[in-house]
């Protein structure tokens, strides 16, 4: 049985000496404890595989693995939070009461035979590669067809675990494999770290790696709280423009300024100055053994350093072998990254950008993107490590810890293979797969009034947006519209007869010069257009089958070798159901494929500094949580979101404002359905809008939505009380409270957290950062989005079991008394030490202690000593309670603080 708890404020049958341990000697000492306590099982073994500190060394914490045998156990971990000698709070998620009596010590199968075995099971191929085969097949345009297969690069890092498989521990591999299905559209979504029975090669788990972004109550009228005129070097140092160099590792860059979110807020500025000596103690820019091995002509005057690596894929050649060929590829991007912007010895990267157009040719910008992105993620680097993502606790930088640096790269154009376009990705394992990998592709958007489909006339009269086809010989804006009547296909087979999915005749040319309507699923594109094309039609539309996404991409059909001059295109599934109900009435639908006006809007992401910060993000909580945060109530786009909304702030901003995401990639729209606000007029959601979104897999986006939509609640809120603070590498102001809140929050959670967990992790490191201050102000923020405190989440690997609640804790709904009047009990002292004293005009019996979350940490009878009452509470951690006593009369509630 595997069970799950969090404790806070752990019960005080333990005492640690403070003297001269370590906190890792704190949690041994601990858990032995515990063993003799008999509260944890006697048998455990574990590795310590984090040690660092929460805030400016408020406290430390500890991350261990449990072992059995000396072999991990999957899932196995525990955080361990310790002060002034002393463990304050701990999680774990330990597994207990194996019923597989006999364990395997050491596997019947090496990984490569364990995966080839799952493949077998599948009834997929088995693909063994290497990075250097998958290089010359890119150089030699000579990619492997990955369809319907199980692949593995043969130098990848693999791990033995015992995994718990319904309270039997297997031994097993952990591996990074694509999988791809013979009828699967082209995705990243198919490249998993894999756990396989290291005996039987039966598939126990996966989850995929891939992080993929495509397609408010109380007003502050001036959030500038602090006095601007104390900041105005933090407003110069970003708006500095000068081309002197200090010292040989530091740039200059024409970029758009790390706190602004995209051309649309700021010019660019000529920067200088712009590394951090303490958190990049070796500069910006250097030549790595690492890249030199794959490009000798590397140097320290291009796009590369300790921290980052970013080229361009020109044409979107990398970006198709990725989505097309194998999700492998994006593995082995280190060697195929090219294009790095080149500075020159004075490390000047002034190139020619965009401005502030929002149509344009990528390809005339290439350098200039290059550039963008290299000093954004190495800003971002620098702003995190002052929140808490150091060296120590995995940031990412080759001299130290993993050795892992960001790899990038923005590209333009669409390949040929597998056309990607309006999307973002960021590939990441801090198990198997140390370097972060993240691309910026092109986004393209159509005008307000332009779409791929319009219907001139009738109930359903409208223009409408969706998704295009590719490789049709058809070029959306050039070639003519096409007008014709719609039609809904029939292929009477399998369950959906809709969907093209199996070869039909059509002997009463049905299809012939209409335009075609199929269903999404059930098979891929290219199955469908191969089976509907001999028919002749004038044009086909995929009818989207989620009504919860959208259609921001393109749509992959590769059917070259059909000379396809005909328009495709997919539309919404709100839409095609509109069109099939006409149809099924006998209406006749009219269409125009695509709009007559039909034009296409051009731009770069890798300007969107929203967009970049946001794919950082995401193998920044992966790497804090430890890699597991993929449950359906997983929240990697929220804190994402919300990082990306924290640093992009600006001082006039306010908390009813209307906040997009992706702004700029997207044309002005935003990429989450509602902006982000305080005001819950114009963004009434909360946390029950996850049974809106429903069950499934790929709706991490609206779940993430909904977690930022709290989180931004919560940074008005400290906002308002700590005010705005425009330097986001300090640790005051509201803003950047909330910052070190919520990545702290992220060491303290449990693994594979729901809600919950998130905003439980948020409170406990109130407790460490700010002893407690902010407990009720953080508890109002949440409630206010239905995450209070009788809410519950449920089970975190599914989305749609939590129940939603509005209420405060009792500590924060009364913190002065429940019948009885403030005066009939006083407390002293407080602060308190050892001994709290209470002074009653009635007898007091019974007591309670509370802590700031609202749980009940300690009960029993009030000692009486000379006629005095007294609670003893010197077995309470430091920090902030409340103090329940019961009278003959009522009950009285009182705020302690243990110092």
């Amino acid at each position: 049985m595997k069970k799950n708890y969090f404790l806070l404020m752990l019960i005080s049958f333990i005492s640690q000496s403070t003297f001269a341990q370590t906190p890792v000697q704190v949690v041994d000492d601990f858990l032995n404890q515990a063993k003799q306590k008999g509260t944890i099982d006697s048998k455990l073994d574990y590795n310590v595989i984090t040690e660092d500190v929460i805030g400016n060394n408020q406290a430390d914490y500890v991350k261990i693995q449990q072992t059995i045998n000396g072999i991990p156990v999957y899932g196995g971990n525990a955080t361990f939070f310790v002060q002034d000698g002393k463990v304050i709070n701990h999680n774990e998620t330990f597994v207990y009461g194996n019923n597989n009596k006999s364990l395997n010590v050491a596997p019947s199968l090496t990984v490569e035979q364990a995966i080839q075995s799952m493949a077998q099971k599948l009834g997929k191929n088995f693909i063994a590669t290497s990075t250097e085969d998958l290089v010359k097949q890119f150089k030699n345009n000579q990619p492997i067809n990955t369809e319907n297969s199980v692949s593995f690069l043969k130098e990848s890092p693999s791990y033995l675990y015992y995994y718990n498989n319904d309270g039997n521990l297997r031994l097993a591999w952990l591996a990074l494999t694509e999988i791809k299905d013979e009828l699967q559209e082209n995705n990243l979504n198919n490249l998993y770290e894999t756990i396989i029975d290291a005996n039987t090669g039966e598939l126990l788990s996966k989850k995929s790696i891939i992080y993929a972004c495509g397609g408010h109550d109380n007003t502050s009228e001036n959030v500038y709280h602090n006095n601007p005129e104390d900041f105005k070097w933090v407003t110069n140092a970003f708006a500095a423009e000068t081309t002197t160099l200090d010292a040989p590792l530091n740039g200059t860059y024409r970029v758009i300024p790390a706190n602004q979110q995209s051309p649309l807020k700021s010019d660019f500025k000529l920067l200088t100055n712009v590394y951090d000596p303490v958190a990049s103690l070796e500069g910006w820019h250097k030549a790595l053994p690492e890249a030199l091995k794959f490009n000798p002509s590397l140097t320290k005057y291009h796009t590369v350093g300790n921290n980052a690596q970013v080229g361009y894929d020109k044409n979107g050649v990398l970006t198709d072998y990725v989505f097309g060929s194998g999700a492998l590829y994006i593995v082995a991007a280190h060697v195929m990254i090219g294009n790095e912007a080149y500075g020159g010895e004075k490390l000047l990267f002034d190139f020619p950008n965009p401005g502030k157009s929002m149509n344009y040719d990528p390809l005339q910008y290439t350098s200039a993107a290059t550039t963008q992105m290299f000093y954004s993620v190495n800003s971002i680097h620098d702003i995190l490590h002052y929140h808490g993502f150091t060296p120590k606790a995995g940031s990412f930088q080759m001299n130290v810890g993993d050795k892992a640096r960001v790899l990038g790269f923005t590209t333009s154009g669409y390949g040929t293979k597998a056309p990607m376009k309006n999307n973002a990705f960021m590939a990441y394992s801090p198990t198997i797969m140390k370097n972060p990998t993240t691309a910026f592709l092109t986004f393209e958007t159509l005008p307000a009034d332009a779409g791929y489909l319009e219907i001139k006339d009738g109930p359903i009269k409208g223009i409408y947006k969706g998704a295009s086809g590719n490789n049709t010989g058809y070029t959306y804006g050039k070639s003519p519209s096409v007008v014709a009547d719609m039609m809904l296909i029939n292929d009477k087979k399998g369950i959906n007869e809709h969907d093209g999915c199996e070869a039909f005749p059509d002997d009463n040319q049905t299809i012939k010069g209409k335009i075609a309507l199929v269903d999404r699923g059930g098979c891929t594109f290219d199955i469908k257009v191969k089976n509907i094309a001999p028919h002749n039609p004038a044009a086909i539309i995929f009818i989207n089958n989620d009504p919860t996404s959208t259609l921001d991409g393109m749509v992959s059909v590769g059917q070259d070798e059909l000379g396809l001059t005909i328009p495709i295109a997919s539309i919404e599934k709100v839409v095609g159901d509109q069109i099939k109900a006409a149809i099924a009435k006998n209406e006749t639908v009219s269409g125009t494929m695509p709009s007559s006006n039909f034009s296409f809007r051009t731009r770069d992401s890798g300007f969107d500094s929203q967009v970049i910060l946001h794919e950082y993000t995401h193998a920044v909580s992966n790497r804090l949580t430890g890699g597991n945060i993929n449950g359906e109530e997983g929240m990697g786009e929220g804190w994402s979101d919300y990082v990306a909304l924290n640093l992009t702030q600006q001082a006039y901003q306010t908390s009813k404002d209307l906040i997009n995401m992706g702004e700029y990639a997207f044309d002005g729209a935003g990429l989450r359905i509602l902006p982000y606000t305080t005001d819950m007029k114009a963004n009434p959601h909360t946390y029950d809008y996850l049974k809106v979104i429903g069950a499934g897999e790929n709706k991490m986006h609206p779940t993430g939505y909904v977690w930022a939509l709290m989180l931004w609640e919560l940074h008005w809120k400290m906002i308002d009380k700590y005010g705005f603070n425009p330097d986001f590498k300090s640790n005051t102001g509201g803003n950047n409270m909330t910052l070190d809140l919520v990545l702290q929050g992220l060491k303290i959670q449990k693994n594979d957290p729901g809600f919950v967990d998130g905003r439980d992790g948020i409170l406990m490191a109130d407790v460490v950062l700010n002893k407690g201050t902010n407990q009720c102000l953080i508890w109002e923020a949440f409630a206010k989005r239905g995450l209070g405190y009788s809410a519950n989440q449920g089970d975190p690997l599914l989305r749609t079991d939590g129940k939603e609640a509005f209420d405060l804790p009792p500590t924060c709904a009364r913190l002065g008394t429940d019948e009885l009047e403030v005066n009939d009990v006083t407390i002293y002292p407080n602060p308190v030490k050892d001994l709290v004293y209470i002074n009653a005009k009635d007898n007091v019996n019974k007591y309670e202690i509370i802590d700031v979350t609202g749980r009940l940490i300690e009960t029993g009878q009030v000692e009486k000593d000379n006629q005095v009452n007294r609670v003893s509470t010197n077995r309470l951690a430091t920090g902030v309670y409340i103090l329940k006593l019961y009278t003959n009369k009522g009950v009285v509630t009182k705020k302690i603080i243990k110092k």
